[in-house]
């Protein structure tokens, strides 16, 4: 791997009497920058990277907490940014994703958090409320700061200040079955929210082939997979003056027809309630379901069964609705108990890099949240460049500090619908009830 703090050209030593002088010039790799990411090719020839630097410092332990899986990219990173500052030893702690938010809770509550942590973005504004977090603005230069996609950096700020950076993106719009959407009539993608619960339809073909899947089976897919769908129905959580909204009649429309397509129509798989958004997106790479929400992940997944999924353009919103497609981005965030912030926001700048983002987005399948990526195939796919065409409809979820109860709330209130335990409006209802009950403010902070 091209390792940070490339340096360049000619360093010349001159010793006169007891001086001595070293003059190197820095000359950074070859990154390109446009709104949409258009790729240049990067020098090819790099020196090791320096360390004299960090030679008479003193030994420090940067601890980075990690959620979800052991990737390859972060041993990678490891032994690049230690190759690079010997005198720090990087040391990982590996948490469940359905575990971080509790993990990270008990280390707040105990004053034993990491220096840096991988952090889904609808804590930072509960982490920023109970000041666990290092606002980066101090470390963050107005250069690196431009350099960013907005909604993606947005993700990481709150009331002014910028808590965290993107780590991974991903958008989510709808994917199609190429071949089933023209042996249904259609010649061309749905450009309607009316014509793809008709497409769904045509499509459904059970026990073989299922029109439409959502993942029911968790709160938080419900709404990541189908937010994009709701603000096109012209609903959202909250209304214009920052009230929570859940139960508006456009929520109400909205989650009719959604679960109408399995209650009425039938076209989801059986047993909804138990698969969870990534058991869809397999199912829809075993040839069993026609088209959903998902991420550019789908793409290289149906290519490889052999299937031809094609992710299509955001279909245009209903009278009053809004055209917006949902980013969700993971992120990276400084603890303020950390005695190494400095050090902790090198390795924040170390891994932002374009040449070290490349290996996490090709290894993970996110979609790029800088103006300047790495010359790489990666990039080029149809997916993401259906985000990239799209990236003026980028929206982030709202930045409320008990955002987890609200979308939870949401998502069983579909999950009650889709049980025939509730009509939409009696689901919605009831929860939004108790969450003005439950919540310390249900409005959006001011």
């Amino acid at each position: 791997m091209k390792k940070l703090f490339r340096v360049f050209g000619l360093c010349s030593l001159l010793v006169i009497v007891l001086l001595v002088t070293v003059q190197c010039t820095a000359v950074p790799a070859g990154q390109p920058a446009a709104e949409a990411p258009v790729v240049e090719e990067a020098p090819s020839v790099a020196t090791e990277a320096p360390v004299a630097e960090e030679e008479t410092g003193e030994p420090t332990a940067l601890k980075i907490a990690w959620m979800g899986a052991e990737y390859d990219t972060y041993q990678q990173w490891k032994a690049d940014f230690e190759a690079a500052y010997p005198n720090v030893t990087i040391e990982y702690q590996f948490i469940p994703y359905a575990e971080g938010p509790t993990v990270f809770n008990t280390m707040i509550e105990g004053g034993n958090t990491p220096d840096l942590a991988y952090l889904f973005m609808g804590l930072i504004s509960e982490y920023a409320e109970r000041e666990a977090l290092e606002p980066l603005d101090n470390f963050m230069s107005d250069e690196e700061r431009a350099e960013w996609v907005a909604a993606g950096l947005g993700a990481g700020e709150y009331k002014g200040k910028t808590y965290a950076v993107p780590l991974l993106g991903a958008n989510r719009t709808l994917f199609v079955r190429s071949d089933l959407m023209k042996a249904a009539g259609y010649d061309e993608p749905p450009t309607t929210w009316d014509e793809v619960m008709d497409l769904a339809k045509k499509m459904n073909n059970p026990p073989e082939v299922y029109g439409f899947c959502i993942g029911a089976g968790r709160q938080k897919h419900i709404m990541q997979e189908q937010i994009g769908m709701m603000w096109g129905y012209g609903a959202s959580f909250f209304d214009e003056d920052g009230k929570l909204a859940i139960n508006s009649p456009e929520a109400i429309e909205y989650v009719t027809d959604l679960t109408n397509m399995q209650l009425v129509d039938g076209a989801m798989p059986p047993g909804i309630l138990t698969l969870n958004a990534n058991e869809c997106y397999a199912e829809m790479a075993a040839g069993k379901v026609a088209m959903m929400f998902s991420g550019p992940w789908q793409d290289k997944q149906c290519r490889d069964a052999g299937l031809e999924c094609e992710a299509i353009l955001l279909p245009e919103p209903n009278p009053g609705g809004d055209h917006n497609m949902l980013l969700i981005v993971d992120l990276f965030g400084m603890f303020s108990a950390s005695e190494n912030k400095e050090m902790a926001y090198e390795f924040v700048k170390f891994i932002q890099q374009p040449e070290n983002r490349v290996l996490f987005d090709k290894e993970f399948g996110g979609v790029p949240l800088t103006h300047k990526v790495a010359d790489d195939s990666y990039y080029q796919s149809q997916p993401i460049q259906n985000y990239i065409e799209q990236t003026d409809l980028l929206r982030l979820t709202p930045k409320h500090p008990e955002w987890t109860k609200i979308q939870d709330g949401w998502g069983e209130a579909v999950q009650m619908v889709l049980a025939g335990d509730a009509t939409a409006e009696e689901a919605l209802n009831k929860v939004y009830d108790r969450l003005v009950n439950e919540l310390e403010d249900p409005n959006l902070p001011q």
